[in-house]
C-alpha cells in the first residue's frame, strides 16, 4: 500500500534570485519524508509534496538553517506583507539621500571635507536602505555560499571600502600619481538602483498573481444562518454540513449547496469563464464563489472550504503556478553555478587589468571588477519562466480553464492527436427525444400516454426521464402514477391495468418480428441516423416508436473543425454501440472513431496513438480515467465525475470542449513569452559582462559607469516581468 502523501503550497521569505531558490530547493529535498519540493523564485513560495509524518516545523527549521525562511500559518504569514512594506521605507529613504551625493559629486566642484561629507550621507544609504543586502550576503558566507546579494554587497562594499581609504588616506593614490577619486555616488546610485528595481519586480510580480488573489477574493467571511425562523449572522468557519443558508441579492454564495426554496439569477463567470448568468430554483445546485444577482435563496450546505469547487480550483492554480516548466528547471541549473562563476570573472577581470595589461592604473582594475560584480544578474534567469506561466495559467483560469500543473501548459501548444469520449464531450450527455410516431387513433391518445407517462415516471433510468420530459412537453399530461410497474431485465418495463398489459422495451430480434413491414423501414431509418429506439406495446401490438438522440453541444463541431486546421488528427473513443457514435462522427466531420470500447480499451487505443506524437485525451467519465492518465494531456470536463477531473491536467469548466482551442493559443503565447525572456536573459548576461570587464576600452576607450551598471541590471529584471505581463493583453 503506497504512503499517503500531504501537497502543500508554502511562501518563503529571503529570496534574492534565482540560486537562493535552487539552494532551499535542496536542503528541503535532502529532509527525509519529503517526496519533492519546487521553489518557484517569481511568487516566493515552495510547492512541496511530503508524507504525513513529517512536521512542518521541521521543515522551517532545515530552511532556517540555510539563511531563508519557510511561513507557515498564522504570525508567519504577515511577515510576506510588511516585506513590501519594509523594502518601500528603505528606498523611500535612499533617493533623496542618493540625489543629494550624486549632485555633490558630479555637479558641485571641490570644497572643505567634501569627501567626508559624502561618507556620512553614503552611510545611512549601504547600511540602513541597504542593510538587506550585507545581511544575507554574510549569512550565505557563514554557510559557504553566495547568491545575489554576494554579488550587490562585494560590489558596493569595495566600493565604499576603496572610498573610505581614499578619504581618510588620500595620498596613498597621489604618490603612485593617481588621480584621489571616491566611487560613494556609485554605491549609494547602486543600492538605490536596486532598491528601486527590486520594489518594482515585487509590485509587478504581485499583478502576475492576480488571478488567484481573485480567486480568493471570492471565499465569503460571514454568512446569514437560518435556525428555525432566525436569522444569525456567523463566520464561515462556523457553517457545518446540512446548515440552512440564506443567500440574499448582491451576495456571493458562501459553499456548494442546494437550493431548498427560492428562485434566483447566479452569475457563474468566475467559475466557468461563461457570461450569460443562470436561473437557479429549487433542487438547483449552487456553486461557492458565484454571485447571487436577483431573488433570495435559501440553501442546503453540502461542502465546505477547500471541498468546495472553488477551493478546488484554488489548490489547482496554486500548485499550478508553483510548478515548473521543464526550461525553468535548465535555467535553474544555470542560475545555481552562475554567481560562484561570476566571482571568478571578477577576479579574472581584476588581475588581467592590474597585472596584465601596461600602463593600466588599480582605479581602472577596480572599476572594472566592480561593474562586473554590479551588471550581472541571475533574478532574470530566475523569473523568465515562472511569471510568464502565472499570467498564462492565471488567463486560462479566467476563462474557465484550469490547468493542474506547467508541464500540462507547455504540451498543449504541441498537440498531435485527440482522442474524444462521446457522451459528455461532444454531446451534453443527456438524451432527448428527437423523432416518435404513433400507432393509435386520436380519441386513444390521453389515455395511452398517460399510461406510458406513468410507466415511465416509475423509472429513473435516462431513457425513461428523457421520455417523460417529452410527453410532458408535447402533450402537457397531467400526472399519472402506477403503482405495479415490473422491471424487465435487459428489457424495459411492464405493467397490467384491468387485465390489459403494458410494455415499454427496446428494440430486440423477438419486438422486429412483431412490427409491420411500415413499421420496420420507420425503426431502421432511425438506427440508421443513430437513434436509440424505444417502443410501447400494449398486448404485445406496437403502439408507439421514439427515437432518442444524445445532442451534440453547440461547440463541438466548430471546435473540431479548428483543431483539424491545425493539424490535429481527432479520433472518437466510445463505449457506445457503433451506429449511435457513426452518427455523433458525422455529424461533426470526424472520419476517425471507434465504438463498443471497454475503458481498459481507450487506455490502450491512446498508449498506441502516443507512438505517433504528443496525445491528448478529453472525456468526462469514471471509464475515462484510465485512458485521462494514460495521455500525454488529458482534458476533463467540470460536469463529468470526480475521479475524472482528478485524473486529468486540465479541466474544462462548463464541459466546454471550445475551451480546447484558447488552451493550445494560451499555451503557445505562453511559451513564446517564456522563449522570449530565456532569450533576452542570457543576451543581457552575455553582452554586459564583457563590456562591464572593459572588453571595449581596447578598441574605442569605452568605460562603462558603474551607475549605469546598476541601473542595468535593475531593468533586466524588470523587463522580463513586464515581457510576462503582455500576455494579459493579448488576445
Amino acid at each position: 500500500m503506497s504512503e499517503q502523501r500531504q501537497t502543500y503550497t508554502l511562501p518563503v521569505k529571503g529570496m534574492t534570485c534565482a540560486a537562493c531558490a535552487t539552494s532551499i530547493e535542496k536542503t528541503l529535498n535532502k529532509q527525509a519524508g519529503v517526496a519533492s519540493a519546487e521553489v518557484n523564485y517569481a511568487t516566493n513560495t515552495v510547492l512541496i509534496s511530503l508524507s504525513e509524518q513529517v512536521k512542518l516545523s521541521n521543515l522551517k527549521k532545515a530552511v532556517r538553517k540555510s539563511g531563508y525562511d519557510l511561513l507557515l500559518e498564522g504570525s508567519d504569514a504577515k511577515a510576506k506583507d510588511s516585506d513590501l512594506t519594509q523594502l518601500k521605507k528603505q528606498l523611500y529613504l535612499a533617493l533623496p539621500i542618493t540625489a543629494i551625493i550624486v549632485v555633490l559629486s558630479m555637479f558641485i566642484g571641490p570644497f572643505a571635507y567634501k569627501n567626508y561629507v559624502l561618507l556620512v550621507l553614503t552611510l545611512p544609504v549601504l547600511f540602513w536602505s541597504g542593510l538587506r543586502f550585507y545581511g544575507s550576503a554574510i549569512r550565505q558566507l557563514a554557510r559557504l555560499s553566495v547568491n545575489m546579494d554576494t554579488l550587490i554587497a562585494t560590489g558596493t562594499g569595495a566600493a565604499f571600502l576603496f572610498s573610505l581609504v581614499v578619504t581618510i588616506f588620500p595620498e596613498w593614490l597621489t604618490d603612485q600619481g593617481q588621480a584621489a577619486h571616491v566611487y560613494y555616488e556609485s554605491a549609494a546610485v547602486i543600492v538605490s538602483f536596486i532598491l528601486l528595481g527590486k520594489y518594482l519586480e515585487e509590485r509587478a510580480k504581485s499583478k502576475t498573481s492576480s488571478a488567484i488573489e481573485k480567486l480568493y477574493s471570492l471565499n465569503v467571511k460571514t454568512v446569514t444562518k437560518l435556525e428555525g425562523n432566525q436569522q444569525k449572522t456567523v463566520k464561515i468557519e462556523e457553517v457545518v454540513f446540512g446548515d440552512i443558508l440564506l443567500i440574499k441579492a448582491g451576495e456571493r454564495i458562501p459553499v456548494d449547496g442546494m437550493v431548498i426554496e427560492g428562485l434566483s439569477t447566479i452569475d457563474e463567470s468566475m467559475l466557468t469563464g461563461e457570461p450569460v448568468p443562470v436561473d437557479k430554483t429549487e433542487e438547483d445546485a449552487v456553486k461557492a464563489g458565484t454571485f447571487n444577482q436577483t431573488g433570495t435563496l435559501k440553501i442546503s450546505a453540502e461542502k465546505l472550504g477547500a471541498e468546495t469547487i472553488l477551493g478546488q480550483i484554488i489548490k489547482m492554480v496554486s500548485e499550478a503556478m508553483g510548478s515548473k516548466a521543464p526550461a525553468q528547471k535548465l535555467a535553474d541549473k544555470i542560475a545555481g553555478v552562475f554567481i560562484p562563476i561570476v566571482l571568478l570573472l571578477a577576479v579574472a577581470t581584476f588581475c588581467i587589468w592590474y597585472f596584465l595589461v601596461p600602463d593600466s592604473s588599480l582605479t581602472l582594475a577596480f572599476v572594472n571588477t566592480f561593474n562586473v560584480l554590479i551588471i550581472a544578474c541571475p533574478c532574470a534567469l530566475g523569473l523568465a519562466t515562472p511569471t510568464a506561466l502565472m499570467v498564462g495559467i492565471g488567463k486560462a483560469a479566467s476563462r474557465g480553464i484550469l490547468i493542474k500543473n506547467a508541464v500540462a501548459l507547455e504540451k498543449a501548444r504541441r498537440l498531435e492527436r485527440l482522442f474524444l469520449d462521446k457522451t459528455g464531450t461532444i454531446s451534453k450527455g443527456k438524451l432527448e427525444v428527437v423523432a416518435s410516431q404513433l400507432f393509435f387513433p386520436d380519441e386513444e391518445k390521453l389515455e395511452l400516454l398517460s399510461i406510458l407517462n406513468g410507466i415511465e415516471s416509475s423509472s429513473n433510468h435516462p431513457i425513461a426521464q428523457a421520455i417523460v420530459d417529452y410527453l410532458n412537453d408535447t402533450y402537457q399530461l397531467f400526472p399519472f402514477q402506477i403503482a405495479n410497474v415490473k422491471t424487465l431485465p435487459g428489457v424495459g418495463l411492464s405493467t397490467a391495468l384491468d387485465g390489459v398489459n403494458f410494455e415499454v422495451s427496446g428494440l430486440d430480434k423477438t419486438s422486429v418480428k412483431k412490427l409491420s413491414s411500415e413499421q420496420f423501414q420507420l425503426v431502421e431509418a432511425y438506427k440508421a441516423k443513430g437513434y436509440s429506439i424505444v417502443l410501447f406495446w400494449r398486448d404485445g401490438e406496437p403502439k408507439a416508436v421514439f427515437g432518442l438522440k444524445d445532442t451534440l453541444k453547440s461547440s463541438s463541431i466548430g471546435i473540431i473543425s479548428d483543431l483539424q486546421k491545425k493539424g490535429v488528427i481527432v479520433e472518437i473513443l466510445s463505449g457506445d454501440h457503433e451506429s449511435a457514435v457513426a452518427s455523433v462522427a458525422y455529424a461533426v466531420g470526424i472520419d476517425r472513431y471507434q465504438a463498443g470500447l471497454m475503458p481498459a480499451d481507450k487506455a490502450r487505443v491512446v498508449e498506441a496513438g502516443q507512438k505517433i506524437g504528443i496525445t491528448g485525451f478529453a472525456g468526462d467519465g469514471i471509464n475515462d480515467a484510465p485512458a485521462l492518465a494514460q495521455a500525454d494531456l488529458s482534458i476533463a470536463m467540470s460536469t463529468g465525475t470526480d475521479i475524472a477531473m482528478e485524473s486529468a491536467d486540465v479541466t474544462l469548466m462548463a464541459g466546454d470542449l471550445g475551451k480546447i482551442a484558447d488552451l493550445i493559443k494560451i499555451s503557445a503565447q505562453t511559451v513564446q513569452t517564456m522563449n522570449q525572456n530565456l532569450f533576452w536573459a542570457f543576451v543581457y548576461n552575455m553582452i554586459a559582462i564583457p563590456i562591464a570587464a572593459g572588453v571595449l576600452i581596447p578598441v574605442n576607450g569605452f568605460m562603462l559607469n558603474p551607475m549605469i551598471a546598476g541601473a542595468a541590471m535593475a531593468f533586466s529584471s524588470l523587463s522580463v516581468v513586464l515581457n510576462s505581463l503582455r500576455l494579459k493583453a493579448i488576445k
